[in-house]
């Protein structure tokens, strides 16, 4: 009887445990018109992690981490004999630190108006659009 409580146990503090989980942000979609050929952009961010994926026509095509003290990533991908790329600048991945770091971060990126989570996007070093997150 003794092992089935702790098995059950266990088992509740990991369903609690993934239910901590903070749910990754999502863009809204955006579709472009590139010579013709219908893009649609999108992706998702999750903060836990600081993981961004962009996808293009739902395909993921970029991923990249967020570095420790920075808020800005860079990724360049190859679709359909495209080249992509996204200039990020992510305000709430030091803002969210918390503590002294956040609140200084989160003054510094509201005073040079980066505060916002958003990717530039560019197809074939031609600007696209902006995800914004």
């Amino acid at each position: 009887m003794r092992k089935v409580i702790i098995g059950l146990a266990c088992v509740s503090a990991l369903a609690l445990a993934s239910g901590c989980a903070t749910p990754p942000r999502v863009a809204q979609n955006k579709a472009v018109d590139i010579g013709g050929r219908k893009l649609d952009f999108g992706g998702s961010y999750a903060p836990d992690t600081k993981e961004l994926t962009l996808t293009v026509n739902g395909d993921p095509i970029m991923r990249g981490r967020f570095p420790p003290y920075t808020t800005n990533l860079h990724l360049n991908a190859k679709y359909q004999n495209l080249d992509i790329n996204a200039s990020c600048s992510f305000g709430s991945v030091l803002s969210s630190m918390g503590g002294l770091t956040g609140k200084i971060a989160g003054a510094v990126q509201a005073g040079i108006g980066k505060g916002g989570d958003k990717c530039d996007l560019a197809v074939n070093g031609k600007p696209a659009d902006t995800l914004y997150f």
